[in-house]
């Protein structure tokens, strides 16, 4: 059997969760299975992810997946769908029935989160797209807080989330296991880029809220690149993240897609990149210490906020759920 996931050469804290996950959670006759392909955690339910998968003779099981920043695979009516991260992904794959949540709630069967150490630590970890010129360590202590890289090993942020009272969170894995460990969570931006779908999704499968506050950029050169980020985004009509408030129907979450991860706007943002803003940012250079004293001042107060945890009743459902669909998937796959 193959977990299929993204392995991103820097780490992510999301998609590298597969790797420690999965072997707690399948058995090992589940691994000797040959034929098998699990479309793991992380935003691939996807055509530009998923196509090379079509037509390779293999089973796909799709388990605890979402979809964003691209359209579904086209050949998903073809595999079996067992459960993905929300009801906004089971809508726009024409399977509302699909609809669980994320497949890290899983970590809460694993055995792989530490316990027992005093809770005493507010963790911020931002999304491993806002590490850029920002110190967010320095950051973060200035304001009282613990940062926590994404990019960091998994065993190293779960010994941290194992001492954490609350967790700010840019990082949406950062939110859904400090969930499934029972830790109040709440959500900021830093960048306007961070994906309203893939929270709101998850959100929605846990009746949570996503209601984040605005960290501001630590760096002159974060502040000019998420500038041209959030023009590029106001070009295509996305201001903010409430675009996905309330009800959805599938052709309204498809012309939101056709907005906001269309080629040309996808391209704009890269454009936004550090090395056509270095220049510019040299400007700014003498007002660094204000930007930073910004950052420190808005993570400050948004630690303050009443922070989000979802029900009891909703979690204990979500992860009988996602156990259920984690047997299922070995009936299917090992023929049981």
């Amino acid at each position: 059997m193959e977990v299929f996931y993204y392995r991103d050469p820097k780490r992510n804290f999301g998609d590298d969760l597969n790797a420690v996950l999965w072997p707690r959670i399948f058995s090992k006759e589940m691994y000797a299975v040959e034929d098998v392909v699990v479309v793991g955690i992380g935003s691939i339910l996807t055509e530009g992810w998923l196509a090379p998968l079509a037509g390779t003779g293999k089973r796909i099981i799709i388990l605890g997946s979402g979809t964003s920043y691209d359209v579904p695979p086209r050949a998903i009516n073809t595999w079996s769908v067992q459960a993905v991260r929300g009801p906004l992904t089971a809508s726009l794959i024409g399977m509302p029935e699909k609809a669980v949540t994320d497949g890290a709630i899983l970590l809460a069967a694993s055995k792989l989160a530490p316990s027992g150490a005093p809770k005493t630590d507010i963790i911020f970890m931002p999304h491993h797209r806002s590490i850029r010129a920002s110190n967010w360590k320095r950051i973060a202590a200035q304001a009282g807080l613990t940062f926590v890289s994404p990019q960091q090993p998994v065993e190293e942020i779960l010994s941290a989330f194992s001492r954490a009272k609350l967790v700010v969170a840019e990082a949406m894995h950062a939110a859904i296991v400090a969930d499934t460990l029972r830790i109040p969570w709440i959500p900021v931006t830093i960048s306007p880029a961070i994906d309203e779908f893939k929270w709101r999704d998850w959100c929605a499968s846990m009746n949570a809220p996503f209601n984040p506050t605005s960290v501001a950029a630590g760096h002159p050169l974060d502040h000019l690149r998420y500038a041209r980020m959030a023009r590029a985004l106001r070009d295509a009509g996305i201001v903010g993240h409430r675009h996905l408030e309330g009800s959805m129907s599938r052709e309204a979450l498809q012309l939101y897609f056709a907005r906001r991860f269309n080629s040309e706007t996808r391209r704009a943002l890269l454009d936004a990149g550090p090395g056509r803003l270095r220049r510019a940012a040299e400007t700014l250079k003498s007002n660094s210490a204000t930007f930073e004293h910004d950052a420190v001042r808005t993570l400050e107060a948004a630690a303050q906020r009443t922070p989000y945890l979802s029900d009891d009743k909703v979690y204990d459902t979500r992860l009988n759920q996602m156990l259920d669909a984690v047997r299922e998937t070995e009936r299917i796959a090992r023929g049981l």
